[in-house]
C-alpha cells in the first residue's frame, strides 16, 4: 500500500511525503536525479498507488505518466494538473512532488462521471537541469519544443545524455517525438509549487498566484589555456584558464546586480576545472551560466554583456574562450482568466493570497504554449529551496490542494461553450 486511504488532508500529505520520499532520501537530502533508478522507482510507485485506486495508468515513450479519472463527457477535452518527482543533487523533500501529490490528492477528491471533464494528473520527467544540463525536458518534449540535437551534445557527469539514461530505463529514445500531446484535448493546466524563494513567508500570504514565469538562458563556457609549473612559471608567462574564468564569473554577477530592478539574476553553479592540482596552473575549465529573469531586454543586457567581457578576457589573459549556448528560453505570461478563477476561488475559501512572478522555470510555461496554464504557489520556510533543509508546511500545502480542487470544480461547472485563451 502506497498511501493509507483513511487519512485525510493534512495526514494524508504526512503518510505521502513519507513514502515517496523514501525513494531516494539521504542525509545529505533528497538524490532522485532524472531517469536514476530511484526516480524510475518513485514513478512506479506512484502509478501502482494511482492505478490501486480507480485512476487510469499510461507513460508516453519518454516516460512521463499520466494518471487520468473519467469525467461524464468523453469527447471535452481534459483538466490537466501535475508537477515532477526528480530532484536536484542533495535536493530538498518539496520540489516537485508537493505538486504531484497535491494533484493526486485533488483527483482523489472526486469519482468516476462525477464531473464533465475528465481529469488528468502529469508527472513530468527530468524538470530539474542538474543532470543533464537542460531543464522541463518531459514537459518540453510533449509541447513539441525540444531540442534533440542539443540533448545529445551534452552529458551528466558520467558521460551519459539524456538518450543514454532512458535507454538505460528500456524507453524508446529514438521515437519520443511521437510522445507529443495533442492541444485539443485539453481545456487548462495547473501546477501546484512550492514558491522556493521569501515572498509569500514575507508577506504573510498563504497563496501565490502566479502571473509570469522567468526563463533560463544557459551557456557552456569552455576556457583552455595552458597548463604550467605553479612555481616555476612567472606571473606574467601564464595562461591560466582559472583567472580567465574567475573574471568572467565575476562580470556575470556584477552584470546582474545592475539588472536586479528588473528581477533578473545569473548564477555560475557549476565548474570543472583540469588537471585540477594544488601545484599545477589550470589549462581548462568548464562552467555553466545560468540568467533569467521577466524581462527579455534585460536578460539580453546581461548576456551580451559577458559575452563581450569573455572576447576581451580572452585577448588579456591570452586564452580560447567558446561559448556554447545550451537553451535560450522566453519568460511566459500564464492565462489571466484561470488567475481570476484561482484568486476567485482563494477569497471564496478566504484565504490570504498575492500576485506575483516565479522567478523560477517551471513545467508550466511550456505547458502555457500549447494550452491555458496557471500555477498556485505555497511557502517556503526562510525561502530555502534546492537544499536539504528546504521546508513547506503539510499544512500549507493541503491548503492549496483544496484550493487546486475547487478550482478543478469551478473550471468544470463554466459554461461548456467557453474556452480560455492562452
Amino acid at each position: 500500500m502506497f498511501i493509507d486511504k483513511s487519512l485525510k488532508g493534512e495526514k494524508w500529505f504526512l503518510d505521502a511525503f513519507s513514502q515517496i520520499n523514501h525513494y531516494g532520501l539521504t542525509d545529505e537530502g533528497m538524490n532522485r536525479l532524472a531517469y536514476s533508478d530511484v526516480d524510475e522507482h518513485a514513478h512506479h510507485a506512484l502509478a501502482e498507488f494511482a492505478q490501486s485506486q480507480g485512476l487510469s495508468v499510461r507513460w508516453d515513450l519518454m516516460g512521463n505518466l499520466y494518471c487520468k479519472r473519467r469525467g461524464r463527457n468523453w469527447t471535452a477535452p481534459r483538466i490537466a494538473t501535475g508537477s515532477h518527482l526528480d530532484t536536484v543533487p542533495n535536493g530538498g523533500q518539496y520540489d516537485g512532488v508537493a505538486g504531484v501529490l497535491a494533484s493526486l490528492y485533488a483527483l482523489l477528491q472526486f469519482k468516476d462521471f462525477e464531473l464533465e471533464h475528465d481529469l488528468e494528473l502529469i508527472v513530468f520527467r527530468a524538470e530539474e537541469s542538474s543532470r543533464f544540463g537542460f531543464a522541463c525536458m518531459g514537459s518540453k518534449n510533449m509541447t513539441g519544443q525540444a531540442d534533440y540535437l542539443k540533448w545529445k551534445s551534452n552529458s551528466d557527469n558520467k558521460g551519459m545524455n539524456v538518450f543514454d539514461a532512458m535507454r538505460a530505463l528500456q524507453y524508446p529514445a529514438k521515437r519520443i517525438s511521437d510522445s507529443a500531446l495533442n492541444p485539443s484535448k485539453y481545456h487548462a493546466f495547473i501546477e501546484l509549487h512550492i514558491e522556493q524563494g521569501r515572498v509569500l513567508e514575507t508577506l504573510g500570504a498563504q497563496i501565490g498566484i502566479v502571473e509570469g514565469i522567468a526563463a533560463p538562458s544557459r551557456y557552456r563556457v569552455d576556457v583552455t589555456g595552458h597548463s604550467d609549473h605553479s612555481g616555476a612559471t612567472p606571473m606574467g608567462m601564464r595562461q591560466d584558464a582559472v583567472v580567465a574564468s574567475a573574471k568572467i564569473i565575476a562580470k556575470i554577477s556584477e552584470l546582474a546586480c545592475a539588472e536586479a530592478s528588473y528581477g533578473s539574476v545569473g548564477t555560475v553553479g557549476r565548474m570543472q576545472i583540469a588537471p585540477n592540482a594544488i601545484n599545477v596552473i589550470a589549462g581548462d575549465v568548464e562552467f555553466y551560466v545560468d540568467i533569467r529573469g521577466v524581462d527579455v531586454a534585460s536578460i539580453e543586457r546581461i548576456i551580451n554583456g559577458f559575452k563581450d567581457y569573455a572576447l576581451t578576457v580572452s585577448e588579456t589573459e591570452k586564452v580560447r574562450i567558446e561559448i556554447s549556448e545550451l537553451s535560450h528560453d522566453r519568460p511566459v505570461v500564464l492565462s489571466t482568466e484561470l488567475a481570476s478563477i484561482t484568486e476567485l476561488c482563494a477569497i471564496n475559501a478566504d484565504l490570504n493570497f498575492i500576485r506575483m512572478n516565479s522567478g523560477a522555470g517551471h513545467d508550466a510555461m511550456y505547458m502555457s504554449q500549447v494550452m491555458p496554464a496557471a500555477m498556485i504557489f505555497v511557502p517556503s520556510k526562510n525561502g530555502i529551496s534546492h537544499h536539504k533543509e528546504e521546508h513547506t508546511e503539510l499544512s500549507d500545502i493541503a491548503t492549496a490542494a483544496n484550493l487546486l480542487v475547487d478550482m478543478i470544480r469551478m473550471i468544470d461547472e463554466r459554461d461548456r461553450r467557453f474556452k480560455f485563451e492562452l
